[in-house]
């Protein structure tokens, strides 16, 4: 449901979806800024036209524009830049929220998710073992789990370091680490 909302949503092709879309991907504004954008815009085009009649189909286009968008905007509860995040990629439904807890009691993370760590090779190996033991899904490939790293903990993880990490033997820390997470997660060895 929420794939056929996001394909009508991208699909969208009137006034007021064309400048909702396009200040919606900067990121740099509330929701408040973004309407106001819109009827910035909207202003703007009713100025230059000439004919009752234009202004009457850009006024229908776009209110109707802005119930389809917005309905559908809300829908997809702001998934509409589809971003994937760990819940995307992780088993079962509360998986990534004990997860990522797990990570803040550990001071991996803080309460916005940003890394604390400065050893991200460490931080790779845990997001491998999760995979190897299926808690990440093993079907997702490792640049698919990296998007969801860096858009999950706002850092950025290069491929080479991700590879690299991967084939680096754990060490005591991280052994200790994969025995909470078998615990937490029931993952028998």
């Amino acid at each position: 449901m929420k794939n056929e909302f996001l394909i009508r949503y991208e699909k969208l092709d009137n006034f007021f979806s064309f400048h909702f879309k396009n200040i919606d991907a900067s990121r740099n504004h509330n929701f408040e800024e973004k309407i106001q954008y819109c009827l910035d815009q909207y202003k703007k085009e009713s100025n230059s036209l000439l004919s009752s009649s234009n202004l009457m189909k850009l006024q229908g286009n776009f209110l109707n524009g802005a119930e389809t968008t917005l309905f559908l905007y809300f829908a997809l509860k702001h998934k509409t830049n589809r971003e994937i995040s760990l819940s995307d990629i992780m088993i079962g439904d509360k998986s990534s929220k004990i997860f990522l807890a797990f990570l803040k009691d550990k001071k991996f993370i803080d309460e916005n998710h940003n890394l604390l760590v400065d050893q991200k090779s460490s931080f790779i190996r845990i997001h491998r073992f999760l995979k190897d033991n299926h808690i990440i899904n093993p079907d997702f490939q490792d640049t698919t789990i990296i998007e969801a790293m860096e858009n999950e903990y706002n850092t950025n993880f290069d491929k080479g370091t991700f590879s690299r990490a991967i084939t680096v033997k754990p060490n005591d820390f991280e052994e200790n680490i994969y025995q909470e997470l078998s615990q937490i997660f029931n993952i028998s060895n």
